[in-house]
């Protein structure tokens, strides 16, 4: 069953989608297959910075499926499939539909897929369809706003990841959130600070939330001049793969990794 990985920042334009993006082509690279939903029923960050077409979504029937692209290290190949097609062997890859942003809406993409599996919650949904597709994982982008269908996707998560920022705002709001996060009983959560300032020492940062909040700081993402000069017209990991942003990304997905097998473990030996 694929481990349920949820993205929860603190407020908007913390990078949340970037960072979404990054981790699924990370761990595809890591051999894993990825789902990828994006809860923005607006703006729909992924769709730009995979550069997919946007109008598959008026199709219920149809999603995308990206993986490695052998002709350009900074792109990845990308094919509209139909569910109803045969699945190929399984290889590593990212799925992405528009289902995230109608998972609890009664839009036709979920009618078609409760109807195909027979069943009704969104829970059961996501669980016959990362089956289907032989997916490892499932990242949902979530929105900052903590209204019902918010709450609906923390709800599913087996993972946690809380972005914020360095101010008294976000300061108060990780508080909130990881509140929340405790009232669901979710097994791991992490903090991630976003846009941090280069001249801040890692290590002060590490300290001040670890001992504020009592969870573990997944990464820094400090801000970046190339990352801004890249403005969402494309995935970071693949443009700078030895950036230091980008290996703080891989050292989060290796973090993300063990967390799963750790779950896999307790429920296997429960």
């Amino acid at each position: 069953m694929a481990k349920v990985i949820v993205l929860q920042a603190c407020r908007h334009g913390l990078g949340c989608s970037h960072l979404v993006a990054n981790l699924a082509v990370i761990l595809m690279h890591h051999g894993y297959r990825v789902g990828v939903l994006d809860t923005d029923l607006q703006v729909g960050g992924i769709y730009t910075l995979f550069g997919l077409d946007e109008t598959s979504e008026k199709r219920a029937d149809a999603y995308w499926w990206l993986n490695a692209n052998t002709r350009s290290i900074t792109s990845l190949r990308s094919e509209l499939r139909r569910y109803d097609a045969p699945q190929e062997i399984k290889s590593a890859g990212i799925y992405i539909s528009p289902l995230g942003s109608r998972l609890a809406q009664g839009s036709p993409h979920l009618q078609t897929l409760q109807h195909r599996y027979g069943v009704e919650k969104p829970y059961e949904v996501l669980t016959r369809l990362g089956d289907e597709l032989l997916l490892d994982f499932w990242l949902i982008d979530n929105q900052p706003d903590l209204a019902e269908d918010d709450l609906l996707g923390l709800s599913l998560a087996d993972i946690v990841l809380v972005l914020m920022q360095l101010d008294p705002y976000d300061l108060q709001r990780t508080a909130v959130i990881l509140e929340i996060i405790e009232q669901l009983k979710i097994t791991y959560t992490r903090l991630v600070p976003s846009l941090v300032l280069p001249t801040i020492e890692a290590a002060v940062v590490t300290h001040m939330l670890e001992n504020t909040y009592q969870y573990p700081v997944a990464g820094i993402l400090y801000l970046s001049e190339e990352l801004i000069r890249l403005a969402s017209q494309g995935i970071f990991c693949l443009h700078y793969p030895h950036h230091f942003l980008t290996q703080t990304m891989i050292a989060i997905a290796q973090q993300l990794e063990q967390d799963s097998q750790a779950l896999s473990t307790s429920s296997a030996s429960a």
